[in-house]
């Protein structure tokens, strides 16, 4: 027992690893070195490689995606380590990204291109490209994905793009894309009290029955609960409290991690049954963070890919500037 005590101790104190593992499960001789390795706090990505979206994929493996050349970089949150994995052969840029276990597919919105992006990560293939819109009149922001479909957002229109998925995740046949239209109570005026970046829909979840898909306006400060079928939105009633240079979000349960980029934090907020309001409980951050814009999360940690927008400005090319993920506990 005190050994099972002790090992359950380290865990707690320095795992980032699955949720589901506990020491009554029994952990074999030959795993207990791996089960017990303490994940790194920086995850290097290549030089000059101008990260914009993240996500967790099987195992310990993450992908991250270059918003200037649409490369995708795949590593290992456990090691570090990492390599470049797909190099688009056409000029691409690769924004938020989703995972979809089922498939394996990744989802990527492929920003300026007015297009989306479905990877097969077995085998590095690009199984589809999705054109949302005309290239150079959108800017095609974040994705997730629900037992039903992948949910893509568009920062210049008040749009979602919606691609339906088979129950085993594979893609329709044909492949479909409808638009659904944000009406409701979402906004496209700017906020005043909110800088004005050019930028409204932006990062995007969803609940997780697929009932709802929440969205954050940079330019707004705000989140909106939507009906993914009429694209109906409300915005969530956070007690007069506003969320400059929102980015990517990430709903764990009831718990909503909304990234402020040039702020430096992750705003944790706990929302109420009906996800349509909450309250500002805390905020995460760390001296390591460098204008973090999309956040995934593993186990009780979130990782935060840092832009690094102070350094590397967007529309510019910056070789020698590094890039990095930085993990930090929920």
């Amino acid at each position: 027992m005190k050994k099972l005590f002790l090992i359950s101790m380290v865990i707690l104190l320095f795992g980032c690893g699955e949720e589901s593992l506990t020491p009554s499960e029994g952990i074999p001789e030959s795993t207990k070195s791996t089960s017990l390795m303490i994940f790194p706090e920086i995850l290097q990505l290549p030089n000059g490689f101008q990260p914009e979206g993240i996500v967790i994929g099987n195992s310990h493996q993450f992908y991250v995606g270059s918003i200037v050349t649409g490369n995708i970089y795949k590593g290992d949150i456990q090691t570090g380590e990492g390599e470049i994995f797909i190099t688009p052969p056409f000029q691409s840029q690769a924004g938020g990204l989703a995972f979809d276990p089922r498939s394996s597919y990744l989802f990527v919105a492929n920003g300026m291109m007015g297009a989306g992006s479905v990877i097969n990560t077995q085998t590095g293939e690009i199984v589809h490209s999705l054109n949302f819109t005309t290239p150079g009149t959108a800017f095609i922001n974040d994705v997730t994905v629900t037992s039903s479909a992948a949910y893509f957002t568009n920062s210049f229109a008040p749009v979602i793009y919606k691609v339906p998925l088979e129950k085993n995740g594979q893609l329709t046949n044909p492949v479909q894309v409808m638009q659904i239209n944000l009406s409701g109570e979402f906004s496209t005026i700017p906020n005043p009290m909110v800088p004005h970046l050019g930028v409204f829909s932006n990062g995007i979840d969803a609940s997780p029955n697929g009932k709802f898909l929440l969205v954050a306006s940079t330019d707004r400060g705000e989140i909106y609960r939507v009906d993914p079928n009429t694209g109906e939105a409300v915005l969530l009633d956070l007690g007069g409290t506003l969320l400059p240079f929102a980015d990517g979000i990430l709903l764990d349960g009831k718990t909503l991690f909304v990234v402020q980029n040039l702020l430096n934090v992750v705003a944790v907020i706990e929302l109420n049954d009906e996800l349509d309001s909450g309250s500002l409980v805390k905020t995460i951050t760390s001296l390591d963070f460098g204008i973090p814009t999309t956040i995934a999360e593993f186990g009780n940690c979130l990782y935060a890919v840092n832009a690094h927008f102070d350094l590397a400005p967007p529309g510019g090319i910056y070789p020698d500037v590094e890039f990095e993920v930085v993990r930090v506990s929920k």
